[in-house]
C-alpha cells in the first residue's frame, strides 16, 4: 500500500500542478490584455503592467488551486484507468473508499502549497503589486510603511493610519508646506469619510505655524476639498481573501471594536479555513467521474471536464458567499455550505 500511495501522490501532485501553471499562464494572459488598457497612465507602462501581473499570480494561483486539484485528479485517475492499473488496483481489493483515502493523504501536499501561497505569499505579492501600481498611475499614493499609508497632495502630505472599507479612514495626519517649503500647518483627524468630492474630517486639531508664533484649534468636523480622491486610496487596498488568517482575525476584532462591518472579513477567514477542505472535495470527486474501465477518454477531455466541474463550483462557492452578505446570513453557513454538502454527496456515493 505505500509503493501505492507513493505512485498516486507523485501522480496527482505533478498533473495538480502542471495544470495550476497552465490555469495561471491562461488567467495572467488575459489579466495582462486587461492592463494593457491603462498603460499611459501617469507613469503606468506596459513593463511596470507585466511586473503586476506577475505579482498577481500567487493571488490567481490560490484561487485556482480547487479547479486545478480536480483536474489533476481526473487526469491521475485517467491515467490510471487509459493503462488499466486502475481496473488491477480495484480487483486486488482496493475499495473505492481505500482509493479515496490514498486520494485524500496525496492532496495534503497540495494543502499545504495552497496554504503557503495564500498565507505566505500572495498576502505580500498582491500588496506590492497594488502599491506600485498605484504610484505610477496616481503619483499620489507614493509609499506605505509601518505608519501607515504617505501621500502628496500638491503642498501637503497626508499620511493615513488605517484605511477602512466604505471611502473610510482613521488617524489621518495633514502637513502643509508652503512655497519656500516650510512647514505652515499640521493636522490630526480622527477619522474622516469621503462624500460630495471631498473628505469629511472629524474630531481634528490643527497646529498653525508663523514666524511669530504657534497656534492650536480643535474643531469638530471640517470639509476637505483634497485632490485625493477614494478611488486612489482603494487601489492600495488589499482584499480580505488575500490578508492573512492572523491578519484577518486582528482586523475583524478591530471593526468589532469600533463597531464596522465584519461581514467581508469573517467570509473570507472562514474561506480560508473551509479551503483545503476544498481541495480535499475536488480531488475525491475525481472517484465518482472516472470509471475504471475508462480506457478510451482522451486526457484533453477530462481535462475539459474537470475545469468546467471546478468552475461550476466556483461559481456555486462564490454565489453562496454574496448572498450570505445580501440576506444577512451567518459566514460560516454561507461559506462553508457548498464544500460540506459535496464532501456529504461524495462520501455518500462512494458507499459499495
Amino acid at each position: 500500500m505505500k509503493i501505492l500511495q507513493k505512485y498516486v501522490t507523485v501522480n496527482l501532485v505533478s498533473t495538480t500542478l502542471l495544470a495550476l501553471f497552465g490555469l495561471v499562464s491562461l488567467f495572467s494572459f488575459f489579466s495582462l490584455v486587461d492592463e494593457l488598457a491603462d498603460t499611459g497612465r501617469g507613469n503606468y507602462t506596459v513593463s511596470e503592467a507585466l511586473i503586476y501581473v506577475c505579482l498577481t499570480m500567487p493571488k490567481l494561483a490560490y484561487e485556482l488551486f480547487p479547479i486545478a486539484a480536480v483536474i489533476g485528479g481526473m487526469v491521475t485517475l485517467g491515467m490510471l484507468a487509459r493503462n488499466s492499473e486502475l481496473v488491477v488496483i480495484r480487483t486486488s481489493g482496493v475499495s473505492r473508499f481505500e482509493l479515496a483515502a490514498l486520494l485524500a493523504k496525496a492532496s495534503v501536499i497540495l494543502i499545504i502549497t495552497a496554504v503557503v501561497i495564500g498565507e505566505v505569499i500572495a498576502p505580500v505579492s498582491e500588496e506590492t503589486a497594488q502599491q506600485r501600481r498605484s504610484v505610477d498611475m496616481t503619483n499620489q499614493i507614493a509609499m506605505q510603511s509601518r505608519n501607515g499609508y504617505w501621500a502628496r497632495d500638491g503642498n501637503s502630505f497626508i499620511n493615513i493610519r488605517k484605511v477602512l472599507p466604505n471611502d473610510h479612514v482613521e488617524d489621518v495626519y495633514i502637513y502643509e508646506f508652503d512655497r519656500d517649503n516650510n512647514l505652515r500647518s499640521s493636522i490630526h483627524a480622527r477619522d474622516a469619510s469621503y462624500k460630495n468630492k471631498s473628505w469629511l474630517l472629524n474630531d481634528i486639531e490643527q497646529t498653525s505655524i508663523s514666524d511669530k508664533k504657534i497656534s492650536i484649534r480643535k474643531y469638530e468636523h471640517a470639509k476637505w476639498p483634497s485632490l485625493l480622491d477614494a478611488d486612489m486610496i482603494s487601489y492600495v487596498m488589499v482584499r480580505p481573501q488575500f490578508m492573512t488568517f492572523y491578519g484577518l482575525l486582528k482586523y475583524i476584532s478591530y471593526l468589532k471594536k469600533n463597531d464596522q462591518e465584519t461581514a467581508p472579513y469573517e467570509q473570507a477567514l472562514w474561506a480560508k479555513i473551509i479551503k483545503p477542505f476544498s481541495i480535499c472535495a475536488m480531488v475525491l470527486l475525481a472517484i465518482l467521474m472516472v470509471r475504471s474501465e475508462s480506457r478510451f477518454t482522451l486526457v484533453g477531455q477530462r481535462i475539459f471536464l474537470g475545469s468546467l466541474v471546478g468552475v461550476l463550483f466556483y461559481i456555486c462557492d462564490q454565489t453562496s458567499g454574496h448572498m450570505g452578505i445580501v440576506y444577512n446570513i451567518n459566514p460560516v453557513v454561507s461559506v462553508t455550505a457548498p464544500t460540506l454538502i459535496l464532501l456529504a454527496v461524495i462520501l455518500f456515493l462512494l458507499r459499495e
